[in-house]
């Protein structure tokens, strides 16, 4: 494993950045990725991409080995975190609670975290790179991962 995926970094790319229809074969990578066991993300992920019921979760429950569900040591470390930043995930949110999920994943199995999430300002909640940045964690993009993979269109 090598990288922990966030929501974000699926919708985002497929949305916006990298659209199926037009870059096929960067979807193709990422199943590859998937299957060697490189790329992962946490079953909340998965939970979250469901509530869409698009074409995103067509493609993303059809990509078997990408989601996986928590042991003890990271819900170890997603009590941590949350106890340790306020505010990272919303009790009563009717989000799945996918981002500390992320972090303490990729903090137990030494992944870098992969997000289209931004730093939150000073004095609002925080945010993936945020609670990455405090924790030691190594937050990148998609094409990050497609260029340290050695993808070429």
């Amino acid at each position: 494993m090598n990288w922990c995926f966030d929501t974000s970094a699926l919708i985002e790319p497929w949305v916006r950045l990298y659209p199926p229809d037009i870059f096929g074969s960067v979807w193709d990578m990422l199943v590859k990725l998937a299957n060697a066991g490189s790329v992962v993300a946490p079953t909340d992920v998965r939970l979250e991409l469901e509530k869409q019921k698009d074409d995103l979760f067509e493609w993303a429950k059809d990509v078997a080995r990408l989601f996986h569900e928590p042991d003890r040591a990271v819900m170890e470390v997603l009590t941590d975190i949350v106890n340790a930043h306020p505010g990272f995930m919303k009790v009563n949110s009717t989000k799945s609670g996918a981002d500390p999920m992320v972090v303490a994943f990729a903090e137990v199995h030494g992944l870098t975290v992969v997000t289209y999430e931004t730093t939150a300002k000073k004095d609002a909640a925080p945010k993936i790179p945020n609670v990455c940045a405090a924790r030691g964690v190594e937050c990148v993009q998609l094409v990050d991962v497609l260029r340290a993979s050695g993808f070429k269109l």
